[in-house]
């Protein structure tokens, strides 16, 4: 299930469902309810046929129960043995049925059970319960307005939209958490659900997983760490692998994909290899190796400018809100090549870095962390601390693109999720996993789902970021290299003497978005963000939007 909306007094009609059909090719579905005291309940999805490939009754009902689901529970082979242990029956074989039926039997408990990404709304008969995955991969968003309650996968499908400016957007570049750009609209949080009950008119929004404050205990051993973290990551992608479709992969020429590519045996996969950074950034050779080395049959994506400018537009409308981030073409391009070659599920690489501090700005903060233990610092302690500032400081200083006003500004929205009682590497860490990495799994979802792709993630197996926060910090930076770990693990799977095992810098997605709309190289993203923040606006809204904001409007 791919594409989900409804609500309760909702006025959603057959253009709602128009909205979403990109999620879910496949299977559609709106029905509505008469409920006692006069509401209308509304239910309405699209559906990716991925587990169980024929058409099904939808939504999927048992009893007076019903459920819309987007996403995967990759564990639910073993949730339905347990479940028909407990006397529970089955009309079909999808992971959603048993998410249901879960659900019944373990109320809002049952999300800790589960294992995968998903955005969940369930009827019981009485109230609304919606769920979205530990660390967001699925969207979800929501509007509670008096006598009225709307969820959807994507904003588009709300409709009635007027956009607003938001602090957290022009600080970060991206949106996180609640925020969205849109008036009303709410987003579940990644690890949350919420309970809306029509008879109170309440809507109640709980966490039920995060990351666990671990300081006590961590693990040291390197050959244990490095053992479980291998196990873990084979069972994280042997579980992504159930589907009843072919799956492939998106392998750039870095160690996460190469990973995951050795451990799951795809057959073909797609790269993407920009001409005009070829000279620079030729992650083309580094993929072609490991391919090659694999039995791989690799597909190389090669954007142009032309094609960039002429579906602007498509990036606008499917993204719904910009994520400060260039790869949003590539992404594209790659998914679209990936669905025409007849692929509905791809693998990607994406969390790696996050979990295991594995980009540079995390590698260089923490490599400059000052140590006032020596008998010579120690006196000037506090002096020194005043001048190079604590570690959430400098984290903001690093992020801030909007000056040292921009850093004590972004303190204010990170405080809550920095603790003193950490290390600062744990501190980034959870940081950059549990917020930055949201803008970037909404580019994923976005711009694979705009072809009817589901994009899956190992590293991001709750299990494998429990993990990653249970380790001591030298087995994640050593050196001052991070995802020490990850490169260890490496060295055993992958086939001896491939490039990826000596690359010395791994870029991320790069892509020539500056060249082309300024004809510099330089790293600047405010144009970027400028130009997407405008598309998204004219593609929801329509001109009259972009009017209103440059007169001032709609702040």
């Amino acid at each position: 299930m791919c594409g989900i909306f409804g609500g309760i007094g909702a006025h959603f009609d057959e253009q709602a469902l128009a909205r979403l059909r990109h999620r879910g090719p496949d299977q559609a579905s709106l029905v509505r309810e008469n409920l006692p005291g006069g509401a209308v309940l509304t239910l309405g999805q699209t559906r990716l046929n991925v587990v169980v490939r024929e058409d099904i009754e939808l939504p999927v009902r048992i009893g007076q129960a019903a459920i819309l689901h987007n996403g995967e529970i990759y564990n639910h082979l073993e949730l339905r043995a347990e479940l028909e242990g407990l006397g529970w029956s089955f009309r079909t074989k999808t992971d959603t049925e048993v998410a249901l039926a879960a659900y019944l039997q373990w109320g809002t408990e049952s999300l800790e059970r589960l294992n995968g990404m998903f955005a969940l709304a369930i009827w019981d008969g009485e109230k609304l319960v919606l769920a979205r995955d530990r660390m967001g991969e699925k969207p979800l968003f929501y509007r509670s307005l008096p006598g009225r309650f709307e969820l959807a996968s994507e904003i588009k499908a709300l409709g009635e939209l007027e956009f607003v400016s938001q602090d957290v957007f022009d600080l970060f570049e991206f949106c996180f958490d609640q925020y969205t750009l849109y008036r009303d609209v709410l987003s579940l949080p990644p690890g949350h659900y919420l309970v809306y009950d029509p008879g109170r008119g309440t809507c109640d929004v709980r966490s039920y997983w995060d990351i666990e404050h671990r300081v006590e205990g961590k693990i040291a051993d390197e050959r244990q760490a490095v053992e479980r973290f291998i196990e873990l990551l084979e069972d994280s992608v042997r579980l992504r692998m159930r589907a009843d479709v072919p799956i492939s992969m998106f392998l750039s020429g870095g160690i996460d994909s190469a990973l995951v590519a050795r451990l799951s045996g795809v057959r073909e996969a797609f790269t993407c290899q920009f001409e005009e950074l070829r000279d620079s950034i030729d992650e083309q050779s580094y993929a072609a190796d490991l391919a090659a080395r694999l039995g791989i049959e690799l597909h190389v994506v090669t954007p142009t400018r032309d094609e960039f400018l002429e579906r602007l537009p498509q990036l606008g409308y499917h993204l719904e809100m910009p994520t400060g981030s260039f790869s949003v073409f590539p992404l594209f391009c790659l998914a679209e090549r990936a669905r025409g070659h007849g692929y509905k599920v791809v693998l990607s690489g994406e969390g790696s870095d996050e979990l295991f501090a594995g980009y540079a700005r995390s590698e260089f903060l923490l490599g400059e962390e000052l140590d006032v233990s020596s008998p010579k610092r120690r006196p000037y302690a506090a002096m020194l601390r005043r001048y190079h500032g604590d570690g959430l400081d400098r984290f903001c200083r690093m992020a801030s693109r909007s000056g040292l006003g921009g850093a004590a500004l972004m303190k204010m929205f990170l405080g809550r999720s920095w603790s003193p009682r950490k290390s600062l590497l744990d501190n980034v860490c959870y940081v950059e996993s549990r917020l930055f990495l949201q803008p970037l799994l909404q580019m994923g979802d976005r711009m694979a789902m705009a072809h009817g792709v589901e994009n899956r993630c190992p590293f991001l197996d709750h299990r494998l970021v429990e993990l990653a926060f249970s380790l001591a910090d030298s087995l994640r930076l050593r050196d001052g290299v991070g995802k020490w770990i990850v490169h260890e693990a490496a060295r055993r799977l992958l086939p001896a003497g491939a490039r990826v095992l000596s690359r010395p810098v791994k870029h991320g997605l790069a892509t020539p978005v500056n060249l082309w709309l300024t004809g510099r190289h330089g790293f600047d993203r405010k144009y970027w963000n400028a130009v997407l923040t405008a598309e998204c606006m004219r593609s929801l809204l329509g001109p009259q939007a972009l009017q209103a904001s440059a007169r001032g409007g709609g702040g």
